[in-house]
């Protein structure tokens, strides 16, 4: 007998075992391991006991029925269908004949028993084909399919029995009546989808393994030389006397052949193929490692590694549980890539194909699988760089306005009139919203309990749907169990030190932040969640809860919380709690004036509780100035003047580091006007600050984190689902300029903010004539064209720039004002809908301001206008002009409040053109295509005022016209001509309007102007009487090349014949000359 291998023996003890085992063989010297010894005697005494053996396994085998009173008596049920027994064939002999072997076969290969087996079964199934032939109607119609070629999932052979069951208890009538019914009633392009569906399973099922003869020719060229893996292996010593390697199977080392790399031809295109982490591979790497070796798989694509997206999708559906989680990983990474803008330009992602593809994941219960389709979708609709970047804005003081993200214009329900797909092409929200997205966000939570990163996920994706519209917000309060769940476990009101397994009871920042955006949705959600669900009360446990304050999670959750009550504090509400909790309050500020610096050893999280705090004091202060008295002190004396010194110290700025002292000066200007603020201390303060080497090191280049100079585009998301737009690849921090490290624009925002609201003109006069600002204005104002206007983090840009405007105003006479009203002219362009009430006051106080003007185009244009009578008139009528322009930018309309809100739609993006000074002409054009009818006098208010400006501008200030396309301003003011028929009918000879009317005259224009007036609308003839004095252009541009046009010369005739004009009007003065010419020319010839 031989012993198993041992531990420790080696390849060469098991070659000298089968040596020895074989060599034994050979010589008949193996024994069996035990034998089996039967006499003859021994089954005779057994045959006694056979029978007894078969009843007692009879009775072993069934069980007694029961004997029961209540059970009825037992009646055999008689089948419905008569059962026929089978045709029995009889034999010529009598019996049955006897089967005898085939005396020439021989035990060569296998047992003579199997090679007679398998003939008698091949001649039964040729017997059985030709039977098949003649087949009665019956059996046609019991030969029903076994398998279902429609149905997937996994109650697919549940239905397919139910259905067979149905099928059998109807006659072969019946079934072709209900089919023929059934398919009259359907579209005959299903139908055929349906037979083409079954006919290709049957196809696939039927194709035939791979022949000897094709692995034979897949082998074709192929020696164990020629494969380096193959060579690799059999190199090693003794390979050869290895187990079954005495024999080499040319068929199978096919399989082992190197990688056929293909080579990409210019102009190809190709399917794009991405790696487990979302990367977009190259079309082939040449160089397999082991980092690449698990994406090169037998696909349609052999020598490419990576999966397409459409392999991908494939893999979500796989029924083996790896596959389907490596896929959705797979996918989730992609759309983190994508919402990134890394494939800009490069690859454009089906979002709507990977949207269906996740939301039929999200309903597999499984715990791992739920957890990466969620995160997949969380990746789809939820931008962690926006939400980074908005959440930054915070601690500055531009963050408690929210941007509202919906796709659509007006905020209707779903009337479900339009499919699927064609929804997921226009609002993505709303398709989500569509397949009950918020039942089942409830369910997980409520009933499958997962980990807290998948609970993260969908409280991320909640956020998303709560910044879409007041509509959507409202169906997250009135999902029954979901909000009041979220609060209950997530936002607990007691502290629990030893929580369960599942961590429910962990308050978590994402649930604060929920709450944070819907209360923003507006005031009434704010007061559901406070009086119904008691929020406050779990605001003021994490606050003055120790265990918070003690780690980086909890000090985060803390700062949510702070930011979610700046809200509330907005308006109007939960501030008696801020005396409540004022101690903790006063503890924590007291903690950080002492211990929290403005380097880079301290934290970012430390620096933004700093700023949660600042904040919240400040957003009191506005609404309650005496319930911030206890802080003041420690505000102005302490804080303020350790880190002013710690800021003017700095050798290097960050953004992110600048946070403290922005936040100190935001508190500060809230409550600059308390009477128990010492003024001067605090303007001495920071004025050194302006005048520090730091403050000149943080504004070194302003410019580079300025958004409106920026000359990379940001990532643009789809139409149906908006963003605001922060993720910008091709910069060095891949995100929006103005938020970047080195960007001194949030903190400058803050500063200017502080000294507007000071009274101290010494202060204002630094600040503005500080070098390195001048810079920066200098850059705004030689810049012609400005980016990311729209772009939803440029607000704070716009605000520091109203800020500067605001001081220059303030102390105008004491400066020059050149480069901040070509400002002013220049960035109207870059103010969003929420600035209106700052726009309007930049057109009345700077720009239709005479007394703002710059000095040298007051002493360039004071010559002019005295011996200019239209300059004058146009100078006289500012008040007018400015009334126009209000009316027809519409800045008196929806002018946000932020009473009841304080959220403003995204997509109206900004307010003014470029071309504002064409506006007035140009919205009357519009207006006149759309058939809309306008009051004739109001009309000609309006081109009058808007040509006078136009007038002023062109003479004050020529370098701004000039900035102007000359083809763009003709076109602009060719819309004026269109509007000739509001000059005949009420300009009554406008001397401007009169002036701006004859410059398509001028002869070297198109002679349809000439005709168009002289003609149709010859009624202008009589009322523009302006003459050679009050000419703006030479007269010999209006007679010089003599006029040639018969058509045209008659109607110069037919004017002077009829007397339409009077003597000495310029008009006359042109028809009569070109008629003088043309009859002394015709004379002459």
């Amino acid at each position: 007998m031989y012993k198993r291998p041992q531990l420790g023996e080696s390849d060469e003890d098991l070659l000298k075992l089968q040596e020895e085992f074989l060599k034994n063989k050979a010589e008949n010297k193996i024994e069996p391991a035990a034998k089996v010894d039967v006499s003859s005697k021994q089954i005779l005494e057994n045959s006694d006991n056979v029978e007894d053996d078969i009843q007692e396994h009879l009775s072993n085998t069934f069980e007694e029925v029961p004997n029961y009173k209540s059970l009825g008596q037992i009646i055999e049920r008689k089948a419905e269908i008569e059962l026929k027994p089978a045709a029995f064939k009889l034999q010529k002999s009598g019996f049955p004949i006897a089967k005898r072997r085939d005396a020439v076969m021989k035990s060569t290969s296998g047992s003579i028993f199997s090679q007679q087996h398998k003939k008698l079964k091949t001649n039964n199934d040729e017997k059985m084909d030709t039977s098949d032939k003649f087949k009665s109607p019956q059996e046609t119609l019991n030969n029903l399919p076994c398998q279902s070629y429609i149905i997937t999932g996994n109650e697919r052979d549940s239905i397919h029995r139910e259905n067979m069951d149905r099928l059998n208890e109807m006659t072969q009538k019946e079934i072709l009546e209900e089919r023929n019914k059934l398919i009259s009633t359907m579209d005959p392009a299903i139908v055929a989808y349906l037979k083409s569906k079954r006919h290709t399973l049957n196809k696939v099922q039927d194709k035939p393994p791979s022949t000897m003869e094709e692995q034979i020719k897949a082998a074709e060229g192929i020696t164990p030389t020629s494969l380096s893996t193959v060579s690799e292996i059999l190199s090693q010593p003794e390979a050869e006397q290895w187990l079954n390697f005495d024999k080499m199977e040319i068929t199978k080392l096919a399989w082992m052949k190197d990688v056929d790399f293909g080579e990409l031809k210019k102009k190809d295109n190709y399917e794009a193929r991405f790696d487990f982490t979302g990367w977009l591979l190259p079309y082939v790497n040449k160089e397999i490692n082991e980092k690449n070796r698990i994406l090169y798989h037998h696909g349609d694509e052999p020598g490419r590694p990576g999966y397409t997206l459409q392999e991908l999708f494939q893999l979500c559906r796989s029924n083996i549980m790896q596959q389907k989680i490596t896929a959705l990983n797979s996918l989730a990474n992609l759309l983190s890539l994508e919402t990134s803008g890394v494939y800009d330009n490069i690859i454009d992602i089906p979002i709507e194909k990977i949207f269906f593809i996740l939301r039929f994941s999200l309903d597999d219960n499984a715990p791992f699988v739920l957890n990466a389709s969620i995160k997949a979708m969380r990746n789809l609709f939820y931008y962690p760089i926006d939400e980074a970047c908005l959440d930054s804005m915070l601690g500055f003081g531009a963050g408690i306005i929210q941007p509202t993200l919906s796709s659509e214009e007006e905020d209707k329900d779903d009337d479900n009139t339009i499919k699927d797909q064609q929804l997921a092409e226009t609002n993505l929200i709303k398709c989500l919203m569509r397949t009950e997205i918020l039942t089942r966000i409830r369910y997980v939570i409520n009933t499958v309990k997962p980990p807290l990163e998948t609970i993260c996920y969908c409280l991320e994706i909640l956020i998303r749907l709560s910044r879409d519209s007041e509509r959507i917000s409202n169906l997250i309060f009135e999902c029954v169990g979901l909000l009041s769940s979220i609060i209950t476990h997530f936002m607990p009101k007691l502290f629990k030190e030893n929580v369960s397994n599942l961590n429910y009871g962990v308050p978590l920042k994402q649930a604060v932040k929920l709450c944070r955006i819907l209360s923003t949705r507006d005031k009434k959600f704010a007061l559901r969640l406070i009086n119904k669900y008691s929020i406050m009360d779990s605001i003021l446990m994490y606050l003055s809860n120790d265990h918070y304050s003690s780690n980086s999670t909890g000090m985060q959750l803390q700062i949510e919380s702070l930011h979610l009550w700046n809200v509330f504090v907005y308006y109007d509400l939960a501030l008696e709690q801020f005396l409540v909790i004022q101690p903790v309050l006063l503890q924590m500020l007291h903690y950080h004036v002492q211990n929290t610096n403005q380097d880079i050893s301290t934290s970012y999280t430390m620096h933004g509780h700093v700023a949660a705090i600042l904040h919240l004091i400040g957003s009191v202060a506005k609404k309650q100035s005496n319930y911030i008295l206890p802080y003041v002190n420690l505000l102005t004396d302490q804080a303020l003047n350790k880190w002013v010194l710690q800021f003017t110290n700095s050798t290097k700025f960050l953004c992110g580091k600048s946070v403290i002292i922005s936040s100190l000066l935001y508190c500060l200007s809230s409550m600059y006007d308390s009477k128990h603020i010492n003024h001067n201390r605090i303007n001495s303060l920071v004025k050194v600050l302006i005048k520090s080497e730091g403050f000149r090191i943080a504004t070194s280049d302003i410019g580079s984190g300025s958004n409106i100079l920026c000359k990379h585009e940001p990532h643009k998301p789809c139409k149906n689902l908006l963003t605001t737009e922060a993720a910008v690849w091709n910069t060095s921090e891949h995100i929006v300029p103005i938020l970047h490290t080195n960007s001194c624009l949030p903190f400058l925002n803050c500063l200017s903010r502080f000294i507007l609201t000071t009274r101290c003109n010494d202060l204002k006069i630094s600040f503005l004539t500080h070098g390195n600002l001048n810079k920066y204005l200098e850059i705004i104002r030689s810049t012609k064209e400005y980016n990311l206007t729209s772009n939803w983090f440029t607000k704070m840009e716009s605000e520091f720039l109203i800020n500067i405007l605001s001081i220059s105003y303030s102390i105008y006479k004491k400066i020059d004002t050149s480069i901040f009203y070509d400002i002013a002219v220049k960035c109207l362009c870059i103010f969003n809908s929420m600035q209106k009430v700052d726009v309007e006051w930049i057109l009345k106080n700077i720009i239709f301001n005479k007394d703002y003007y710059p000095s040298h185009a007051l002493m360039q244009n004071l010559e002019i206008e005295r011996n200019n009578s239209i300059l004058r008139e146009c100078v006289d009528n500012l008040d007018n002009i400015f009334t126009t322009y209000i009316e027809v930018l519409g800045l008196k309309l929806d002018i946000h409040n932020f009473k009841s809100n304080v959220c403003i739609d995204i997509k109206k993006g900004n307010i003014i053109p470029v071309d504002w000074v064409y506006s007035p002409i140009i919205v009357l054009y519009a207006n006149s295509q759309k058939k809309q009818k306008l009051d004739e006098t109001k009309l000609s208010f309006i081109v009058q005022n808007c040509l006078r400006w136009i007038y002023i501008y062109e003479k004050y200030f020529s370098s701004l016209a000039s900035l102007i396309n000359s083809a763009d301003k003709f076109c602009r003011l060719a819309c004026v001509f269109l509007l000739l028929e509001q000059y005949q009918g009420v300009s009554y000879g406008d001397v401007l309007f009169s002036n701006f009317i004859l410059i398509p005259l001028i002869q070297k224009h198109n002679i349809e102007y000439r005709k168009l007036l002289w003609s149709e609308y010859a009624g202008i003839v009589e009322v523009c009487n302006i003459t050679e004095n009050q000419l703006m252009c030479r007269l010999d541009l209006f007679l010089q090349p003599a006029e040639t046009d018969i058509s045209l010369l008659k109607c110069y005739r037919k004017c002077i014949f009829e007397r339409r004009m009077r003597d000495g009007s310029i008009l006359k003065i042109i028809a009569k000359n070109h008629l003088d010419t043309f009859v002394r020319n015709k004379r002459s010839s």
